[in-house]
């Protein structure tokens, strides 16, 4: 797998780092800084459906072919507590796996605190020539 598939400029301007990656699964991490925050203060929902996200492409760049890639179709995310400061993890899980289809399950904390739960599916697709 080549360092440039797994490049991602928004990626790195969220401040989002690769804790582990193996096959179908990846676990990633994010520190709050005050530009992920909302305006009362806390974590804004976009920041935590983009490390959920990113954290299941994550698990599925492990098992497409160099060729090919894996692209959201479908995102589902449910908030369960909020965040004001912290590192927030997000770990996602590959669920399915088919030749079309992928589906991850994703759990995002920060310490002992469950933040969301999410599910992504993605299409399977040719990676184009750019």
């Amino acid at each position: 797998m080549s360092s440039q598939k797994r490049s991602s400029a928004f990626i790195d301007h969220c401040g989002i780092e690769v804790v582990s990656m193996s096959e179908g699964q990846a676990v990633l991490s994010m520190p709050l800084g005050d530009e992920l925050k909302n305006s009362g203060g806390m974590v804004h929902g976009g920041a935590i459906a983009t490390i959920a996200d990113s954290a299941a492409g994550a698990a599925s760049w492990s098992m497409v072919a160099e060729d090919k890639m894996a692209v959201t179709t479908d995102f589902n995310l449910t908030c369960l507590k909020s965040l004001f400061d912290g590192v927030i993890t997000a770990e996602a899980k590959m669920v399915h796996a088919g030749k079309r289809f992928m589906r991850a399950e994703v759990s995002v904390t920060s310490g002992d605190d469950l933040l969301a739960r999410a599910g992504v599916s993605f299409m399977i697709i040719d990676r184009p020539k750019v």
